[in-house]
């Protein structure tokens, strides 16, 4: 029986991230691409992305999050073994993943950042 639990939780977690993934991409993934080329004037060029490529970027960043969380939801479950009784709710433990996970996602998009800016100078 207990692991179906376990199996639950897990899909829980995987449609849960998969959800709050793609809500985070619709805030934070951006419809345009601006570029701006330097020569002996800046010039700023920005134009859409297409809607296919847009939804593919969603749904890239939604899935990625979902199997990340699912990942360490499932970590959680097998260093940590099985509840107790008394022991906090699946939601408190999947905010703990989904904010570890978004953490070191943010992490690399600066680490990138940093090293193409680096690069660029």
């Amino acid at each position: 029986m207990e692991v179906f639990e376990i199996e639950k939780r897990l899909v829980k977690g995987a449609i849960y991230g998969f959800l709050i993934g793609l809500a985070l991409a619709i805030i934070f993934i951006p419809d345009t691409i601006t570029r701006v080329e330097t020569n002996v004037i800046n010039v700023t060029t920005s134009y859409s992305i297409s809607i296919r490529e847009y939804l593919l970027k969603l749904l890239r960043f939604a899935v990625k999050t979902s199997l990340a969380t699912t990942v360490v939801l499932w970590i959680r479950e097998f260093y940590l073994g099985p509840r107790k009784k008394g022991e906090p709710s699946f939601l408190i433990d999947f905010v703990k993943s989904f904010t570890i996970v978004f953490a070191l996602i943010i992490l690399g998009v600066l680490a990138l950042s940093l090293v193409a800016y680096f690069i660029g100078r």
